[in-house]
């Protein structure tokens, strides 16, 4: 193998002049980046959630991509369009050049678990938790915002700046303790997706994420 070859992920592409492609990778090291693809149409293996080996030069803005190799099997099936969210997520979230190294074990894990057949929606949500805790913006989960550890026959409201506020209705403490402990009951996965979604909300801004419309067509 080329010794110069990065692992990475293609998380988004976009046709440019007549036979070229710009896309959005995400690198161990580097983070999201954008490149050129000259004559990158023909590529087969720039299609999402291909792991790939990258070459890259540095060419201003925008990377220059010098070409690549396959790093093992592409994901399919209904992963797929987990796979979709994820990479709009980051797409959104992230901004170029800026490395998130802890970020790139969390992505390949959770593709991992997405082909290995697991839980889809568990997968998603310790992703979004994930993603938030290293961005700056996650929440003690296991705490209210006094500092007091969650009591499991309390409620808590939400405020995604600052977190969870003891209250007479809301989130169940059972519910939001076990999602803490990986308890991954109905009740906890139905908590998790309403906690993450209005994690997320504030960040995402009002513009709809198209891979939730997918989600709602299949």
């Amino acid at each position: 193998m080329n010794p110069t070859l990065q692992p990475a992920w293609l998380l988004h592409r976009r046709p440019f002049r007549n036979t070229s492609l710009i896309v959005e990778l995400f690198l161990p090291t580097l983070g999201r980046v954008g490149a050129v693809v000259r004559g990158g149409r023909k590529e087969p293996l720039l299609a999402p959630f291909t792991p790939l080996w990258i070459e890259l030069k540095s060419a201003g803005e925008l990377y220059s991509f010098r070409g690549c190799e396959p790093r093992g099997p592409p994901l399919q099936g209904k992963a797929l369009y987990c796979g979709f969210y994820l990479n709009e997520l980051l797409t959104r979230l992230l901004h170029r050049d800026d490395p998130h190294p802890e970020l790139w074990p969390l992505y390949e894990q959770t593709l991992n678990a997405l082909m290995e057949g697991q839980w889809l929606d568990v997968a998603l949500r310790q992703f979004e938790l994930g993603l938030l805790e290293e961005m700056g913006y996650g929440i003690a989960l296991g705490y209210d915002i006094h500092g007091e550890a969650l009591r499991p026959d309390g409620y808590y409201l939400l405020d995604p700046q600052q977190g969870l506020l003891p209250a007479g209705e809301g989130y169940h403490g059972n519910d939001l303790l076990a999602i803490v402990n990986g308890d991954w009951q109905p009740a906890t996965r139905k908590t998790a997706l309403h906690l993450c979604r209005a994690l997320l909300a504030p960040h995402l801004g009002d513009k709809p994420l198209k891979s939730r419309e997918l989600f709602r067509e299949k």
